[in-house]
């Protein structure tokens, strides 16, 4: 049965968990252990284990086992890796970038997109300053709106009324204004920039998906 990039992938993973397995045997079978609790370790009775003290433990693989197990799933593991690296630079998919452009890129290729490319993008488009949107622009232009934020300054005043009460009124001082001028861009914008590059990272993983259709490649 031929074996697809994707298959090459699987097991790969497969063999990465056994040799895991395989090397928590190998720690296990260097010993066999029994264990008991003994009256004496002199004369007669010597070593002899008190009822229901003992116990024991086997091991269920020699060293042997285990190291030729492991040796075997090594050396299929790098003539996959060795499979899979001259067969990603053989496999192909087409792609069409941000720009539109029609692109074909091998397994790599598309790596870079998917996993450094892409993130970069999506964070740049997430850093764009978005316009306020409830702001009162009083001048503008193309790309930029101005908008003033007032506050008003008061100061508590207290006096008394001729019956001795005490009155606290809030006394007007002026007010703080601060002039803005927004250059940023409406939340909508943003909203579609990254719902594009969002777009690009799905035909990206479906382009890796078609590449890995790609039979691997044997070794000369």
């Amino acid at each position: 049965m031929n074996m697809t990039l994707g298959d090459a992938f699987n097991r790969r993973k497969k063999l990465s968990a056994d040799l895991q397995n395989w090397i928590n045997r190998l720690q296990l079978a260097g010993a066999e252990r029994r264990s008991y609790r003994t009256a004496s370790l002199e004369g007669e009775g010597a070593y002899r284990p008190e009822p229901g003290t003992e116990k024991a433990t086997k091991r269920a693989y020699t060293v042997q086992e285990c190291r030729e197990r492991i040796a075997a799933i090594l050396a299929e593991d790098e003539e996959l890796a060795l499979r899979i690296s001259r067969t990603n630079q053989r496999a192909r998919a087409e792609i069409e970038d941000l720009d539109g452009r029609v692109r074909v890129l091998s397994v790599p290729e598309l790596l870079v997109l998917k996993d450094d490319t892409i993130p970069k993008l999506e964070q740049a488009a997430r850093a764009v300053p978005v316009r306020s949107e409830d702001a009162a622009p009083y001048d503008g232009g193309e790309d930029w709106i101005r908008y003033r934020t007032v506050r008003r300054v008061e100061r508590k005043r207290e006096s008394f009324s001729e019956n001795g009460l005490k009155i606290e009124e809030q006394e007007l001082l002026g007010y703080d204004v601060a002039e803005i001028t927004d250059y940023g861009v409406p939340r909508r914008g943003q909203w579609d920039e990254i719902d594009r590059i969002a777009e690009y990272a799905q035909r990206v993983k479906q382009a890796i998906n078609r590449a890995n259709k790609t039979e691997l490649v044997e070794l000369d």
